[in-house]
């Protein structure tokens, strides 16, 4: 009878320690010693040395161990689908966040029945980083059904987890911050300290109640208007501020009412949770700039979205729905802007003055700025581009569409091409003219600064500066 469990890599995370396994899915046949190439070492696997020096008041260590376990399908006594395993082990200090596949972050995991029946699935690294395969199996003789079946909660363990924190960090000592549902063995009362390397190895993470998801159930979560029954890609909701405010709690619970999540299973639909909470919501309207008070209170703006997230319990498929809230008498978020037109080809750039993409607006074209410019930090003022009231976060250098003032050094001619003039003017000595963006280099060889807020071709020479 062959026997399989596969453990499918997510993503392999950029920062390791060490250099990276090779992450692919891996069958595995019960009837042998199964082992996938791999370059590494009994190093830590998870690197956070990035994050700099930890202070006192910095000491905290948050890991969120991620993972996703998918039922086996079977039947009298053959396995049709294998089980599968995936996810990561993430942790974060600092403001630094990295991440390690299941492959890569410990030296062996097991997963165990929570009935106590067997370990099902175990694996250990041996001295050259290679897997040896000791124990698997997706199909329980004692019981005549599949080890890892839909519903069904597992205990998953990771043993020989390491994390390097770098010299700078060398003998300090660090808390460990968990969820809820996960164990830590290896830290005293959440606390590890570190080696003369800033590292720390043979952790062991137990996640309980790990849930066995139905991989037989390939249906998508989707959400639906509750009131029309239609489904809706995209959310909408009008609502008025009390005082000027609204409340997280309130708005959310009125947005769970408007709309729920549903999932065909098993020949009928069935309403999924809404995952999402007060606290994300909070984060949402944080990071939009809009502050909310203890109370859950914000100040209305007239316009803002908020995003309902559901998961299935029966198959684990995800959905979100962006909700725009209007609110008639909320604070305006319209930016006040002026239609300019732009005199010479220009990118765009981001608030660090970093080019973004290979967009750009051609000149004499019209564009929607906001009304004053704005310093980066390369010291140059730029327009910030406005669309549908809103500030985009995109920038065009404001030398493009204002142009900046030289003084002529010399008498200037005005030309059309490089060989013929566009008037007879003579541009004195002394004369303040405006140029428009960088210069062009014509046929000559000779640069130019086009002249004139117009579409007309009218240039002077840069040396004429």
């Amino acid at each position: 009878m062959k026997k399989n469990l596969r453990i499918v890599s997510a993503a392999a995370a950029a920062l390791l320690a060490v250099a990276p396994i090779a992450a692919t899915a891996m069958p595995v046949n019960a009837d042998t010693t199964s082992a996938t190439t791999a370059t590494t070492n009994n190093n830590p696997t998870v690197d956070l040395s990035g994050a700099g020096s930890v202070s006192e008041s910095k000491d905290t260590v948050n890991v969120t161990p991620s993972f996703t376990l998918t039922s086996a399908i079977g039947a009298k006594g053959v396995v049709t689908t294998p089980a599968t395993l995936q996810g990561t082990l993430e942790a974060s200090l600092n403001g630094t966040t990295v991440s390690a596949d299941v492959i890569d972050a410990a030296k062996s995991v097991k997963l165990t029945s929570q009935t106590g029946l067997t370990t099902i699935y175990s694996y250990n690294k041996d001295a050259n980083g290679e897997k040896i395969v000791n124990h698997l199996g997706d199909w329980n003789e004692k019981s005549n059904d599949v080890f890892v079946k839909a519903g069904n909660e597992y205990k998953m363990t990771l043993s020989g987890v390491g994390f390097s924190f770098g010299k700078a960090n060398a003998g300090k000592t660090l808390t460990l911050k968990v969820p809820n549902g996960v164990e830590v063995d290896g830290a005293k009362d959440g606390k590890v300290t570190l080696d003369q390397y800033g590292n720390v190895t043979g952790l062991t993470f137990v996640l309980n109640n790990l849930k066995a998801y139905n991989s037989a159930n390939t249906n998508a979560v989707s959400f639906y208007d509750a009131k029309s029954g239609l489904v809706a890609p995209q959310g909408s909701y009008m609502t008025l501020a009390q005082n000027g405010d609204l409340n997280v709690n309130t708005l959310l619970g009125e947005l769970k009412g408007k709309y729920e999540a549903m999932q065909f299973q098993s020949g009928s639909f069935k309403p999924v949770t809404v995952t999402t909470t007060a606290d994300d919501v909070n984060a949402e309207l944080e990071k939009a700039g809009i502050k909310v008070n203890a109370a859950g209170d914000f100040e209305a703006p007239d316009t803002f979205t908020v995003t309902l997230n559901a998961k299935s319990e029966d198959n684990g498929k995800t959905a979100s729905l962006p909700v725009v809230v209007t609110v008639p008498n909320g604070k305006s978020t319209v930016v006040p802007s002026v239609a300019k037109t732009i005199m010479h080809n220009a990118y765009f750039y981001d608030k660090d003055a970093k080019r973004v993409g290979t967009d750009k607006v051609t000149r004499y074209n019209t564009v929607t700025v906001a009304m004053n410019t704005t310093k980066l930090a390369n010291g140059i003022s730029y327009y910030e581009v406005i669309e549908n009231g809103k500030a985009t976060g995109k920038f065009i250098n404001a030398d493009n569409i204002d142009g900046t003032k030289r003084t002529l050094k010399h008498n200037a001619y005005v030309y059309k091409t490089s060989k013929k003039r566009a008037n007879k003017v003579v541009l004195k000595k002394g004369t303040e003219v405006t140029t428009y963006g960088d210069s062009y280099k014509f046929k000559n060889g000779q640069h130019y600064y086009k002249i004139g807020a117009n579409t007309e071709k009218t240039y002077v020479k840069v040396a004429n500066f």
